[in-house]
């Protein structure tokens, strides 16, 4: 082990459960493995719906308020980061729309509206958030603060226009952050949407996870108001964790493509300036296609 490398992960997500689904059993493996997590939730989760399995198992669904809806979607991040040895950051830039209340049609944030209780005047929502210097540089000054080996999150091309948005701010902030010294790699995890053609399905690493189905399964059923049968062995997204797996010639896989690979170097191991890496970044690189 280099002690040089800051053994850090960094997961940004845009909503609660996206870090879960998306790179949970990378972040189970890892923190095992004795890293740090940095857990990072970008917007208020204000909006969205409630799923609840019902005796009949049927599955009963309603909306909330923007406050009851934030609360509740915090505190299963909050629970949900507690398995991974941390407590969420949240960045709270609000959502593009919310539901007023249990009846209320959805309305959509626009310039120079009313804004929901709870949400402050001066933070901009996910969708312009990139666009704004202090948004960005407050989370260039946080990836530069934590020092991750990896800053992970979503790709551009995801149907999800949230998503995309958080992708935006994050590499915004990160090459910020590269330009102040930041060393740290960062990748995009694969939505595995087709919306964009065979483009948007393609991958360059993975990180095995055939040991943490199971348990990422169980993380992702923390959020329990957007994934109340997660612990069914048909769902989707345990599915999909597999197919990845057998397309990378394991039982299950989580895929990510690079946009800069980690950069540090140092003389401790070859005596020469050479670039060092940690464990995460040699299983990437290892199984970098």
């Amino acid at each position: 082990m280099n002690h040089e490398v800051n053994r850090n992960i960094m997961a940004i997500g845009a909503h609660a459960d996206d870090i879960e689904v998306n790179v949970g059993a990378t972040l189970l493996k890892y923190h095992e493995m004795g890293y740090a997590i940095t857990y990072v939730m970008a917007t208020n989760n204000m909006s969205g719906s409630v799923s609840e399995v019902q005796s009949d198992g049927s599955i009963k669904v309603f909306r909330e308020g923007p406050v009851a809806m934030m609360g509740r979607r915090k505190r299963e991040c909050d629970e949900a980061a507690r398995v991974l040895g941390t407590v969420p950051i949240h960045l709270d830039h609000p959502q593009r729309h919310y539901h007023p209340g249990v009846e209320g049609a959805c309305l959509e944030l626009r310039y120079g509206c009313a804004l929901p209780e709870g949400v402050p005047a001066d933070v901009p929502s996910i969708l312009t958030a990139a666009d704004d210097a202090a948004s960005v540089s407050r989370l260039s000054t946080l990836i530069l603060e934590k020092s991750p080996e990896c800053v992970l999150t979503h790709t551009a091309l995801d149907p999800n226009i949230e998503h995309s948005a958080v992708c935006t701010l994050v590499t915004k902030a990160f090459w910020e952050a590269v330009e102040n010294g930041f060393t740290g790699g960062l990748l995009y995890w694969n939505c595995g949407h087709s919306m964009y053609g065979e483009f948007s399905m393609r991958w360059d690493t993975f990180i095995q996870v055939d040991q943490y189905l199971d348990r990422k399964m169980e993380l992702v059923g923390k959020h329990r108001c957007q994934m109340p049968t997660a612990s069914a062995p048909d769902h989707g997204h345990r599915l999909l964790t597999e197919w990845r797996g057998k397309s990378c010639g394991c039982r299950a896989a989580e895929v990510f493509n690079w946009v800069r690979r980690p950069a540090r170097c140092s003389k401790m191991l070859t005596g020469m300036f050479s670039p060092i890496f940690g464990e995460i970044s040699t299983e990437l690189l290892h199984n970098t296609r």
